[in-house]
């Protein structure tokens, strides 16, 4: 019976990564506070739940730069996975603190139909102009190693979400200027509500199942079995478990049976290059010979 050990660093160059999350925070700092000013000044609440939604994707960045930095700690006698797990939890909350903002946008729409104000349609034109410009530009900081990351892949899709609804805002001041409807400000912040829900759910659903150590959403547990037993010299696999170990690390373990141990290089060679090709970068592997059996309940 044997053993094998794998674990490859994630792709992420980090002076890249840091760079791209300070960036990404300054532009929407100062976006927020112009939003916020012109929101308040001319009482749009639109601009207002824009703000809001901005400021939810601010305490995400902030958030998804801790979970990066969490990798970059060492494994030491308590935490022998060291701390990337702690990724995976700050990616939840983000999720949890955009379920918030939903709410309260929502509400503030509502209140703005029923009770709607003059709202000045050139500013929020303006301003919102500006958002996605912004918006747009922050999200392209995280477009390459969006894929690499899950907390990566929410600051892309975040950011890229604020430019849609940035030109959302754009168009309910050009409908306001020009038919004087200013109920439509409070629909609009209905609709940022609305967009943020479908756009974050998958999101949450990542993410919890992360939490749990489920099988990650990208990953078919079916496929990769049936990669794994084509391998030459391999005959079965059982006790078969995926999960993430952080949000751009994920782990394997499994039982492989084989006719014999004298091709086992070749055959966990085979192994690794299968299941990175699936990006699975850690992986602990148990070798039996069909003289053994396995004595471990729940064989799958």
């Amino acid at each position: 019976m044997a053993h094998s050990h794998n674990h490859t660093p994630p792709s992420l160059s980090s002076k890249d990564i840091n760079r791209s999350f300070l960036i990404g925070i300054g532009l929407n700092v100062v976006y927020v506070i112009i939003e916020l000013g012109y929101g308040y000044k001319i009482g749009s609440t639109a601009l207002l739940s824009d703000a809001v939604h901005n400021i939810g994707d601010i305490s995400g960045l902030l958030l998804a730069f801790l979970a990066f930095r969490l990798l970059r700690f060492k494994p030491n006698a308590v935490f022998t996975y060291g701390l990337k797990k702690g990724s995976v939890v700050a990616s939840f909350l983000n999720s949890i603190l955009l379920a918030f903002a939903i709410g309260a946008i929502a509400w503030q729409g509502f209140r703005n139909i029923l009770h709607p104000t003059n709202i000045n349609g050139n500013v929020v034109m303006i301003v919102a102009a500006i958002g996605i410009v912004i918006n747009f530009s922050s999200a392209l900081l995280f477009h390459k190693k969006k894929k690499d990351d899950l907390n990566i892949k929410a600051a892309y899709w975040h950011l890229m979400a604020d430019a849609l609804v940035s030109l959302g805002v754009v168009l309910s001041g050009f409908i306001i200027k020009y038919t004087g409807w200013n109920f439509i400000d409070g629909v609009t912040a209905i609709l940022i509500a609305i967009v943020i829900l479908i756009s974050t759910w998958s999101l949450f659903k990542d993410n919890l199942i992360a939490m749990m150590d489920g099988v990650p959403t990208s990953i078919d547990i079916n496929e990769i079995t049936k990669h794994l037993i084509s391998i030459k010299g391999v005959l079965g696999i059982h006790h078969v478990h995926i999960w993430s170990m952080s949000t751009s690390e994920n782990a394997f373990t499994a039982h492989i049976v084989v006719n014999n141990l004298d091709d086992l290089s070749t055959i966990k060679k085979n192994i690794k290059e299968e299941l990175l090709a699936h990006h699975i970068t850690h992986n602990t592997l148990e070798f039996e010979t069909t003289d053994e059996k396995c004595t471990e309940k729940n064989s799958k």
